[in-house]
Formats: structure tokens, sequence, C-alpha cells
């Protein structure tokens, strides 16, 4: 083949897979679900939970949120900036499912307060 043949080709390809991309990434949305659905076995998924913040423990670099819907779940947020959520505030939270201590937690990517 021609360079110019081939550049072509390779052209085309990065156009399609990136329209692909974008028409995948519009169709997933992450799960809404309740902390009592929470099991070992959603270790790793993706996650979004509502709830009122119980209690918020800073600790330098990280957050841990103490959310309640009326079961409790700890979130872990990892802090860049000055970040205050007072007790009995009304979250959505986004993030991934892990254990630790053997307890199920949640790895906050994004927190959204609610009115």
């Amino acid at each position: 083949m021609e360079e110019k043949s081939l550049l072509r080709l390779a052209l085309i390809c990065s156009l399609v897979g990136i329209i692909a991309l974008f028409f995948i990434s519009e169709n997933m949305e992450i799960s809404e679900k309740n902390i009592y659905e929470i099991s070992k076995d959603n270790i790793g998924e993706d996650v979004r939970i509502k709830g009122i913040v119980s209690k918020s423990t800073d600790k330098g670099k990280i957050i841990l949120l103490d959310i309640i819907q009326p079961e409790t779940i700890t979130v872990v947020l990892f802090k860049d900036s000055d970040f205050n959520i007072s007790p009995e505030t009304k979250v959505e939270i986004t993030g991934e499912i892990d254990e630790f201590n053997g307890k199920m937690e949640i790895i906050g990517n994004e927190v959204k307060i609610l009115n």
C-alpha cells in the first residue's frame, strides 16, 4: 500500500473508534443501590448511593463519611482541597465498592450535595 492510503485508513479507523467510544460512554450509567444491597459479590463495581451524612472524620489526606439510609456504610474520600460536609447533609455519592477490615465501604469519586 502507498503511504497516503495507510494514512487515510489510520485516520478513518481513529475517527470510527472515537465516535464508537462517544456513543458507548453516553449509554453507560452507574446503577443506584441501597446500602443493604451491597455485598462482597459487588466488590469492584461502580455504584451510586443517596443518604444522609451521620459522621464526618477528617484524617488529613482522606475524609471518612458515614452515610445512613437506615443502614450505614463508610465512604472514603481522598481530598485535594478544603472539603467540609457537616452531619445531617443529604448527599449522593458515586464510587467503587471495596472491603476494608471485613467491612464494606465505598471509595468515593464524586459527591453531590442534595437539597
